[in-house]
């Protein structure tokens, strides 16, 4: 008999002691990133029958494991991949946000401190100092373009190097959750009955945190271990074997790179952005691939458009010296399929103030009845711009040298009654051809070119005419000869303070006016675009905070460590441990007592 309460005793004695151990270790994890709540399972012995019955033999420890749930730990790996995914967004266009609403970096005030040279240069065209003026602010307004474009270009440059760093750190925890599967596979292998709590919970730990990097699921094995598959199904993590990421050079934009998976035979295929729902990896390709890369595309957009039309309404005017204008600017219509370089690449031509041709290179001949002595006036040619930018007709007068679609140099204007016009052209594949010249209703006083076909085509050449043609007049309109002088004409500068207001800049490019904007008015649209993605990701950012703070909280409530329980249960085990105690000294006392009797 004292035997049996002796067994009896020491077997509640190490379950009371095994017990404490858990709890002491509950207790050193208490702030161990990942640890989950480990409990002590136990049950009574099998019991020996006696004569009167069965006689209970004990306790028997059956196991300590861990308190984890997977629906939750699941929630909280999401939540983490989504509240990364944002996070990582949000620094980056917060910055982009403040580059180009700062108004002392910002473009708006450039584009007025332009056009403000040009109203100051149109009340004396001839000033050398406010010529020089408009070269000082046409060279702050590239300056600004490019440092926008420069600051733009070093996020993507960061970008592609948060990328390159997240994928090496992917590979890192990969095989680190590698290695953890091979070590839960071997202590299962040796005991198939128990789990290494410990290791199992680093494994989660290293899921997590990889979590935070890409969005990635687990599926667990027969044998202990996760498979680990990120994007389309791709798989990371097979046992022990691990398929690293890897990154190259975009193909089609070399300051770009790819994140690829390795495939068996040796090559590699291309994940693309999309493909990745999460983590800091998807956050940074979005980013690059979607906002940044729409405001490069943007800005771009609007340079190209402004200094074309710029170039363009400079070469139609002469110069100081009578000259037909240049470039103002460098020619950057190669970079209309991929604006995005267009910035870079932008520069001032104009270094003489002298070459600035401000006025109009077209004027009204000399012979025939003149408009002093008919009341007639004529505003000028309204001349199309080039529509390979998906123009259309929307230049204001003033005149042409050349036509940029019939080569016409001049064009003689002819009245056989009121309402009988023509107009004979010259130069260009037309040179010589007479047209009709008909009413244009979208233009106050205005008049349009049109051929005798049915239903008439239109030519695109337009101009102005104040007072009533009559038969017999005739209006010659020819280009200034080359070298005269036209000093005080600021006929062609009004046309280019004019395009400060024009809805030129066509982001479509698709030949219609629909959606066209003013230089101003678009760079505002593109301010309003990046604020307004900066808020959406911002707005999400706080939901998915909120989400990831809610799961961690549940999860922590069942798998947490609690002081107040843990310091219960070692009350608790205490006095068992005592108890069980006081029952080996009872039985020790019953033992010597039948010594004695023997004795």
């Amino acid at each position: 008999m004292g035997s049996n309460i002796f067994s009896i005793g020491v077997s509640g004695l190490n379950a009371a002691q095994t017990a404490l151990s858990v709890v002491g270790q509950n207790i050193s994890n208490a702030n161990t990133p990942g640890y989950n709540r480990q409990v002590m399972s136990q049950a009574a012995r099998m019991p020996q029958q006696e004569g009167f019955g069965y006689l209970g033999q004990g306790v028997d420890i059956t196991g300590v494991s861990r308190i984890y749930d997977k629906y939750l730990d699941s929630q909280v790996l999401n939540a983490q991949a989504g509240s990364n995914f944002y996070s990582s967004q949000l620094s980056q266009l917060n910055q982009i946000n403040n580059l180009l609403a700062d108004p002392t970096v910002g473009l708006n005030n450039s584009f007025q401190s332009f056009y403000s040279s040009l109203q100051t240069l149109s009340q004396d065209p001839s000033s050398i100092p406010s010529r020089q003026t408009v070269v000082n602010m046409s060279q702050a307004l590239v300056s600004n373009f490019t440092a926008i474009g420069n600051n733009l270009s070093q996020m993507q440059a960061g970008a592609n190097s948060q990328i390159t760093s997240t994928v090496n750190s992917i590979n890192a925890l990969a095989q680190n959750i590698a290695d953890l599967n091979n070590q839960i596979a071997a202590a299962a292998a040796s005991n198939s009955q128990q789990q290494p709590n410990d290791l199992m919970d680093q494994r989660d730990q290293a899921m997590e945190q990889l979590n935070k990097l890409v969005s990635a699921k687990s599926v667990a094995q027969s044998d202990g271990t996760y498979s680990v598959f990120i994007g389309n199904g791709q798989a990371l993590v097979l046992g022990n074997q691990v398929n690293k990421l890897g990154t190259q050079t975009d193909p089609a934009n070399p300051l770009n790179v790819q994140v690829t998976y390795p495939n068996p035979n040796g090559t590699a295929t291309v994940i693309p952005s999309s493909a990745l729902s999460g983590g800091q990896l998807a956050g940074y390709m979005s980013f690059r691939d979607g906002t940044l890369l729409s405001t490069q595309q943007k800005l771009g957009t609007l340079a190209i458009d402004f200094t074309t039309a710029m170039n363009y309404q400079n070469q139609l005017g002469r110069d100081l010296s009578g000259n037909q204008g240049g470039q103002i600017f460098a020619d950057m219509s190669s970079y209309a399929t991929h604006p995005q370089d267009a910035v870079a690449n932008m520069q001032l031509l104009l270094a003489d103030p002298s070459k600035l041709a401000a006025s109009s290179s077209l004027r009204l001949g000399a012979g025939g009845i003149t408009p002093a002595g008919t009341g007639v006036t004529l505003s000028g040619v309204w001349a199309s711009m080039p529509g390979t930018y998906g123009w259309a007709n929307t230049s204001t007068p003033p005149s042409t040298t050349t036509h940029p679609v019939t080569g016409m140099t001049g064009m003689t204007i002819n009245a056989t009654s009121a309402t009988s016009i023509t107009a004979t052209l010259a130069g260009g594949p037309d040179n010589g051809q007479t047209f009709n010249v008909v009413p244009d209703p979208t233009i106050s006083n205005g008049y349009k070119l049109v051929d005798s076909a049915t239903p008439a085509n239109d030519l695109g050449i337009k101009f102005q005419l104040s007072g009533q043609m009559q038969a017999g007049m005739t209006i010659n309109v020819s280009p200034v000869p080359t070298g005269t002088a036209v000093i005080g004409n600021g006929n062609n500068l009004a046309e280019m303070m004019g395009l400060q207001t024009r809805k030129i800049v066509d982001e479509n490019k698709d030949g219609t006016n629909s959606g066209l904007q003013s230089f101003q008015t678009y760079y505002s649209t593109t301010v309003s675009y990046v604020g307004n993605a900066t808020n959406t990701v911002k707005l999400a950012s706080t939901a998915q905070t909120t989400l990831l703070q809610q799961a961690t909280t549940s999860r922590s409530n069942v798998s947490g460590v609690n002081m107040d329980q843990e310091a219960a249960d070692l009350i608790k085990y205490q006095q068992a441990y005592q108890a069980s105690g006081k029952v080996l000294q009872i039985a020790q006392t019953l033992f010597q007592q039948i010594l004695q009797m023997g004795g």
